[in-house]
């Protein structure tokens, strides 16, 4: 098999023995000397962990219930509406979907708006609002200006063609 002189399979420990038969018998008379009895030397602490079960209980298989045989669908064909019963085919309720549901906001907010209007348009007085002054062919509304521009600015530019009143 190997030469002994090799250094690969020579045991670099020599008070090691290479005899493992030897050593287990030596092992086992030792236990047997210290009040162990089983030839594999395990405790009987340990040897209760491979005890086998108990047997297991017999019991009878279950009885199989007789059950009722299948029937067809023929006993309960006459339950079923016919095409002339109102229930035979109820209306289907049709979902709104997003779009339409956009339009109908819409169309109320339009409405709610337009009636708004026409009460506001029933209260309007010119002749005793507050706020109006002068005449209204000579009144002129400015509108969409930046809003780094100041008052004295806007004045300046419209003094060049004529007297500002207000």
């Amino acid at each position: 098999m190997g030469d002994y002189n090799d250094a690969f399979l020579r045991n670099p420990n020599a008070a090691v023995r290479g005899t493992a038969k030897g050593q287990n018998r030596a092992n086992v008379l030792q236990l047997k000397l210290i009040g162990q009895s089983h030839p594999t030397g395990l405790t009987a602490n340990l040897l209760k962990l491979f005890e086998p079960r108990p047997p297991l209980e017999f019991k009878p298989p279950p009885e199989k219930r007789k059950c009722p045989p299948y029937l067809g669908m023929a006993q309960f064909v006459s339950h079923f509406a016919e095409p002339g019963d109102p229930e035979y085919a109820p209306p289907i309720k049709e979902a709104e979907t997003p779009a339409e549901r956009k339009a109908r906001i819409h169309a109320a907010r339009l409405e709610k708006g337009a009636e708004k209007a026409a009460e506001e348009l029933q209260k309007y007085d010119p002749t005793n609002d507050p706020n109006v002054s002068g005449d209204p062919y000579k009144t002129l509304f400015v509108a969409r200006l930046n809003y780094e521009t100041t008052e004295s600015r806007i004045k300046r530019e419209f003094e060049s063609y004529g007297p500002i009143k207000r």
